[in-house]
């Protein structure tokens, strides 16, 4: 029987590890598998959650373990079957579309699609499979950024809990007739100011014109400025909550976003994200949301904090969950 929601699962009963935004760093990631590992083991923890941004260090290559890391999923998958879960967020998405994504000076996607090398097929099916939200029984929901306004109207909540990347790129595909290909790489390139080729080797990893994703960086194009669907995609896992919106809208949006999530079940009062850094591990965002820490985005980054709790247990408020935030370093 197929998932009616693909892109939601709900949790019922159990307990419930949470962990935000490990960007490469193995050493966390071990540390957090392996206390999962031993909760389990002693009947105190039944999922596994990560939020999403497993990949992409900003440090030099020899400390960026984002390869390491989701190969070790793929493997602890086999173990753990439904009892991991693992959201996309916003730095797994970019790697379905042949999009670049950069802050600064700092360009993340070139790396890991080099590093994939001979397991881009298991790690791309991998991304493709991965939900954007958790919702509990206790009235605690879980995705990777925050709320979404593309939840606020019922075409955009049908849009993104049905999602399908293989259609969306469909989509993008049909508008890419082969006469037009040449042409396409000649704009790029003078948008750019670097040879269509070169582009694609640096950024793509591809060995050249006879590759067959020798074309990823212009579908990518395509499906960023044409495709509706993928506009709902992005404004989920990029948005900036608060910082975006202001608070008052996105007080809104947060509202709304629960509000979604909660058709057909139980009512969530309170969604539970990473994606933005907080000061000492956690900070309660318009009295309805609980941002954690796990890692990189902890300062200082020994305040990094994760999330243990019950699913089956009510929770009516925020601070409820707080004496739930367990701290990774004492």
């Amino acid at each position: 029987m197929s998932n009616p929601l693909p892109r939601l699962r709900t949790l019922s009963e159990g307990r419930a590890m949470v962990v935000t935004d490990l960007h490469g760093d193995w050493d966390l990631y071990r540390w957090y598998r392996d206390h999962f590992l031993r909760l389990r083991a002693r009947g105190l923890a039944d999922y596994l959650i990560f939020t999403g941004d497993l990949i992409h260090s900003e440090g030099p290559a020899q400390f960026d373990k984002s390869l390491e890391i989701v190969l070790d999923v793929l493997q602890l998958r086999e173990e753990l079957k439904d009892n991991l879960i693992y959201l996309l967020g916003n730095h797994e998405m970019p790697h379905l579309y042949g999009v670049t994504i950069q802050k600064g000076d700092v360009t993340y996607t070139p790396r890991f699609e080099a590093a994939m090398g001979e397991h881009r097929r298991a790690i791309i099916e991998l991304f493709d499979s991965l939900p954007f939200f958790v919702r509990t029984r206790a009235g605690v929901a879980i995705c990777h950024a925050g709320g979404a306004a593309a939840l606020a109207t019922p075409n955009g909540q049908t849009a993104i809990l049905h999602f399908s990347h293989k259609e969306t790129l469909a989509k993008a595909r049909a508008m890419l007739s082969p006469e037009q290909l040449p042409i396409l790489r000649e704009v790029y390139a003078r948008q750019t100011q670097e040879p269509y080729e070169q582009a694609a080797q640096r950024l793509l990893a591809i060995q050249g014109p006879d590759d067959p994703r020798f074309n990823e960086l212009l579908l990518g194009s395509i499906v960023s400025a044409y495709i509706p669907e993928f506009q709902l995609l992005w404004e989920t896992l990029f948005n900036k909550n608060e910082y975006e919106y202001g608070e008052a809208r996105y007080t809104h949006i947060l509202e709304t976003t629960l509000h979604a999530l909660s058709f057909g079940f139980k009512p969530q009062t309170v969604l539970v994200s990473g994606h933005i850094v907080c000061p000492n591990g956690h900070k309660i965002v318009a009295g309805k949301q609980l941002r954690v820490a796990g890692g990189v985005h902890a300062r200082p980054y020994d305040s990094a904090r994760y999330l243990l709790f019950d699913v089956s247990r009510p929770v009516s408020s925020v601070q409820m969950l707080l004496d739930d935030l367990k701290s990774v370093f004492g």
